[in-house]
């Protein structure tokens, strides 16, 4: 079997001190051994959804039509709509900054997140613009025609100052403008009122990103897609590949898996960087090496397993390829995690 793991956030960016730095002094030996002994290559930089589009053979409209294809995963029929991820999110001030929060950080009810659709519905409907959420935590808008922008992914503006990520293109001001509204629609909306009553955070906007229309003509790059994340999900059902939750660990993962060739999406580390919580990050590495690197380590010695590890990051996008054989090279000892971060 062929297994291709995608880690977004394996190399955090943002680190400029050892004493801040989550990377400095980390033990991961299996990790570290995989990454050793393989065989890496680097491309150009990428977010993790350009990643996956680009590995299935997704062109880029405006955005990567990262919409439409999560609508799919959510068991809504994109059609020949045009779409954008409508995602909500808490605003938060920080030092004369607007910082957003997405949903990993809060609790949103269904029941919360369909009054605040209704209330947008009705004042945009006008507009040509309607709201859906299938599912709490993930909004979409289906647009009556498509926007002229460019916008950034929800995870590229997790934990970060809004103001430089905005809508661009030809309508941004148009856009811009909209989000206002938004905000000003849910500033005192009755289930923000009572969410700030009982301590939790406001829904006080909505973040823009992935618009397009459904793509045609994709690849099927694999044989399996095991994922919880919405776009690898959609991109599978998009090529009728069939298309499994991620198993809890790498043993269950093996007893399940057929022949061919796998991608798996641990994406557990992505909040923790985002947030630049290295405590955080630091647990979720130690919970990846005992549940996926050590046993994908122990398969690959045995020969059940070919093994590549894809790290996407704002400077460079590094993967490591390993077989059997590339275990012996003992030559190659394991090394500090900081010593493969690609410098950009």
């Amino acid at each position: 079997m062929q297994c291709h793991l995608l880690i977004p956030s394996l190399f955090p960016p943002g680190a400029v001190t050892q004493q801040n730095d989550p990377l400095h002094g980390i033990r991961a030996p299996a990790l570290q051994t995989l990454l050793a002994r393989a065989t890496r290559t680097q491309a150009p930089p990428k977010e993790m959804e350009s990643w996956l589009c680009e590995s299935f053979g997704v062109t880029r409209q405006q955005d990567y039509p990262a919409a439409p294809l999560c609508l799919m995963a959510e068991g809504v029929a994109p059609d020949e709509h045009y779409w954008l991820r409508a995602d909500p999110v808490h605003l938060g001030v920080e030092r004369d900054q607007l910082v957003l929060s997405e949903a990993s950080t809060f609790s949103l009810a269904q029941d919360e997140a369909d009054a605040l659709i209704a209330t947008l519905n009705q004042h945009f409907a006008a507009d040509g613009l309607h709201f859906v959420a299938p599912r709490a935590q993930h909004w979409y808008l289906r647009l009556a025609r498509p926007p002229l922008i460019s916008t950034h992914g929800l995870f590229q503006a997790a934990g970060r100052s809004i103001h430089p990520l905005l809508p661009a293109g030809q309508d941004a001001m148009r856009w811009r403008a909209m989000l206002n509204e938004v905000q000003m629609l849910l500033f005192e909306h009755p289930v923000n009122v009572a969410r700030e009553a009982r301590g939790s955070a406001p829904i006080n906007s909505i973040w823009l990103s992935g618009g397009g229309v459904l793509p045609q003509n994709l690849t099927q790059p694999f044989d399996r897609v095991w994922a919880g994340d919405a776009l690898a999900r959609g991109l599978a059902l998009a090529t009728r590949i069939p298309h499994e939750n991620l198993p809890e660990n790498a043993p269950a993962w093996l007893k399940q898996a057929a022949p061919g060739k796998h991608l798996l999406v641990l994406d557990a580390l992505r909040p923790a960087a985002c947030y630049g919580d290295p405590d955080a990050w630091r647990r979720q590495l130690a919970q990846l090496e005992g549940e996926w690197f050590a046993p994908l380590k122990h398969a690959l010695q045995h020969g059940s397993i070919t093994l590549t590890l894809h790290a996407p990051t704002p400077a460079g996008t590094l993967s490591f390829s390993l077989t059997r054989g590339s275990l012996w090279k003992l030559w190659q000892p394991a090394r500090p995690l900081t010593r493969y971060r690609p410098q950009g």
